[in-house]
């Protein structure tokens, strides 16, 4: 099967928003089809689930006082800082990746899972996490990587990747996060918290719960080294013929438009919204 390969240099976190949601649309519309993307974020940014509410679980101060922006995905889940990290993200149609949420999200970790793998990290996927106590369900709700959840990779007992998927008009949109490094006190300070010593407790909470990949293997990786392997391991996995593309003239417009009208304004990125979708983190 041929799919488009699209690699994006930083770009900043509405924008990111908006090219996924554009490829997403447009595929629904018979204007574009298989996409893998790989790109990064400048500045940081901290993204949200849907359904997260703003004013009980981030600290706007602490954004501010950081210089990292702040952005709603379309997709369900928890808090993820994007940092130091190479994200990806997948758009094909329920025809070409049957299964249920649960099945997809687990098939394309396999790729994942692979990709890390010859980089050296002793990636493999989870089950469900029960041992999270109740003084840490705060921590849990917030932030993405305080605990894996179901086929999330975990090396070394540690998440390492973050993902979350939307499905419409019979398409799958799923993007993840893979940090190469983790700062747990700017994640800390990103969520909101009652106290600096609660703050650190989150922050204690966050750093044996999750690690980048060059924390886990002891080494430097790149964002460029990532993505080779991950290119690799995608076109193994699932026998793909991956193409190296571009947005389309109308996806570039889509996407601007969304990224001004949706993704940078206070009407998506400050409120809940209670439409359907489907997410796993």
């Amino acid at each position: 099967m041929k799919v488009r390969l699209l690699s994006h240099g930083p770009l900043r976190g509405r924008y990111n928003m908006a090219v996924d949601e554009a490829i997403h649309n447009a595929y629904q519309r018979g204007e574009a089809g298989p996409t893998l993307r790989f790109y990064r974020w400048e500045p940081a940014c901290l993204s949200l689930g849907r359904f997260q509410d703003v004013a009980k679980e981030v600290n706007l101060q602490g954004l501010k006082d950081l210089g990292i922006d702040l952005v709603r995905r379309a997709t369900g889940g928890k808090a993820v800082l994007h940092d130091d990290e190479l994200t990806y993200s997948i758009v094909i149609s329920e025809s070409l990746l049957p299964g249920s949420i649960l099945e997809t999200y687990q098939e394309l970790s396999k790729a994942l899972v692979n990709g890390l793998k010859a980089l050296g990290i002793p990636a493999e996927l989870s089950a469900l996490e029960h041992g999270v106590t109740a003084r840490d369900d705060r921590f849990k709700q917030a932030a993405c990587f305080s605990a894996p959840s179901w086929y999330e990779i975990v090396a070394c007992g540690k998440k390492v990747t973050g993902s979350a998927q939307v499905r419409k008009g019979g398409v799958i949109l799923q993007h993840g996060s893979i940090p190469l490094a983790m700062d747990f006190e700017k994640l800390a300070g990103c969520l909101s918290t009652r106290s600096e010593g609660h703050a650190k407790r989150v922050e204690s909470v966050l750093s044996k719960k999750a690690a980048g990949l060059s924390q886990v293997c002891g080494r430097s990786i790149s964002c460029s080294e990532l993505e080779k392997q991950l290119v690799t391991a995608f076109e193994t996995t699932f026998n793909w013929a991956l193409e190296e593309g571009s947005l389309t003239p109308d996806e570039i417009q889509e996407a601007v438009k969304l990224s001004r009208d949706k993704y940078g304004a206070d009407s998506w990125t400050m409120k809940r919204t209670g439409s359907a979708v489907h997410a796993v983190t």
